[in-house]
């Protein structure tokens, strides 16, 4: 009987399917991959390749191999099976959003925040009008969308959609629902992102012990907090407890998705931080150098977690006086993000105050100067979120210089402009010439009482 074969076929490519899912869930991707594979392939025997099953199929096995961090594979079966669901489906199939939406994240990956935002509000907004505002996909367009905003550091923005988000998802699917957890999570980390350390700890501590219960201990989701909550407490000076869960995440990783992944290598590059601010120059440096090879292989040279890595390179090379190796480092980061990310986006700060360091170490402070006085003025008025951010590094680049006064005044400028952070000013080893400062202290004090105080959303 061919039609009992095709059915028992037919039969087996859903439960492969299901199969697949469920692996994927678990953060399972290699087992997952394997089963939505064979499912893609019976699909297409059985149907065609034109076949809503198959481009099902398709959508999927796209999906996971993005999560494998196999971002190029992935976009071309996404957009291959996107043209041909909206041709076949239409543009406001659900099918169609999904793939949509996966395309956002895909897109965020490979640093393009820009189109990211476009896509994932386009689906958030078409999802909401024809699934309804509460619909599982609309919640996880509105958590991508949100992302995109994080991504471009349009903090204010995002904090308001994850807290929106968060007060659905909660009602909708549950406190404990991993859609909730990542809600809270990409809350903490916008948080902490504007420097207010202990409301992230909180929110950090709190997500990680839920999905350590619901999730467990090696899960990507669990594996992801720990290592938000790692750096946060890294760049809050607790050197020991951030190198420790470092060091847990990295193995896991390295155990769980490879040494090549995407995610290993961010892993790689966070723990050579913690060791260059323990003062273990030289293993941090072993580790960032091995890593940037690899993230320029794997990801290319351009692409943003590589640039990151290079400009902390630059930061290592300061602390070794290598300084002239430093600039060009920096220097070259610095021009890349400021095309591709922007003038204010934090790796672009980030990489002009490892520039500016280590020009001003080589008695370049004047031109420094001028780089810093130009960014401000391009930032003036256009992205006042991050200015004070600018003023940071400004002080930093001072205080390499052993312009005293200039460096406090800029902290003045930076904390006039919101930040916060007592705890991180005082870890931040760039200032430490001015720790005995009378005035430096009296800084200190000062954002010690204006700090703002923990609170998690509810």
């Amino acid at each position: 009987d061919m039609g009992g074969l095709a059915r028992d076929a037919e039969v087996q490519s859903q439960m492969l399917d299901v199969m697949a899912s469920t692996y994927l869930n678990l953060g399972l991707y290699s087992r997952a991959h394997e089963l939505s594979k064979r499912a893609l392939d019976a699909r297409a025997t059985l149907h065609g390749p034109k076949d809503p099953s198959t481009l099902e199929s398709m959508t999927q096995l796209g999906w996971i191999l993005d999560r494998e961090g196999h971002d190029t594979e992935a976009e071309k079966l996404e957009r291959q099976a996107l043209t041909d669901e909206r041709r076949l489906l239409g543009p406001e199939a659900p099918l169609t959003l999904e793939t949509m939406d996966h395309l956002s994240v895909i897109e965020e990956d490979q640093g393009r925040y820009g189109d990211a935002e476009t896509l994932a509000r386009q689906v958030m907004e078409t999802a909401a009008r024809t699934l309804g505002a509460e619909n599982s996909l609309t919640l996880l367009a509105t958590n991508h969308f949100a992302l995109a905003l994080l991504q471009q550091a349009r903090y204010v923005e995002a904090e308001a959609q994850y807290l929106k988000l968060l007060e659905v998802d909660r009602r909708v699917l549950g406190p404990d629902h991993p859609q909730t957890l990542a809600a809270m999570i990409s809350l903490a980390v916008t948080v902490d992102a504007q420097h207010r350390a202990p409301e992230a700890e909180q929110l950090y501590r709190e997500v990680l012990a839920v999905q350590q219960r619901v999730l467990g201990p090696e899960h990507q989701y669990t594996v992801l907090t720990m290592e938000n909550l790692a750096a946060s407490l890294t760049d809050a000076g607790h050197f020991a407890e951030g190198e420790k869960l470092h060091r847990q995440v990295l193995a896991i990783r390295l155990r769980t998705l490879g040494a090549e992944h995407p995610e290993t290598l961010t892993a790689k590059l966070n723990l050579a931080d913690v060791l260059m601010k323990e003062g273990r120059i030289d293993e941090a440096d072993k580790l960032q150098r091995d890593t940037l090879a690899v993230q320029q292989r794997v990801l290319g040279p351009q692409n943003p977690n590589t640039l990151i890595s290079q400009s902390n390179l630059a930061g290592i090379l300061i602390r070794e006086r290598r300084y002239e190796e430093a600039e060009k480092l920096a220097s070259d980061s610095w021009n890349i993000q400021q095309r591709t990310l922007g003038p204010g986006h934090p790796d672009t700060v980030d990489s002009l105050r490892n520039l500016g360091m280590a020009m001003a170490y080589r008695h370049h402070y004047a031109d420094a100067d001028r780089l810093f006085r130009s960014a401000l003025d391009t930032l003036n008025g256009a992205d006042q979120e991050n200015l004070w951010s600018v003023w940071y590094a400004y002080a930093c680049a001072a205080a390499a210089a052993n312009r005293i006064d200039d460096a406090l005044k800029y902290l003045r400028e930076a904390m006039a402009r919101g930040y916060k952070d007592a705890d991180g000013l005082m870890a931040d080893e760039d200032l430490k010439a001015l720790h005995h400062n009378a005035q430096f202290q009296e800084l200190m004090g000062t954002l010690k009482l204006t700090s703002t105080p923990a609170r998690v959303a509810r």
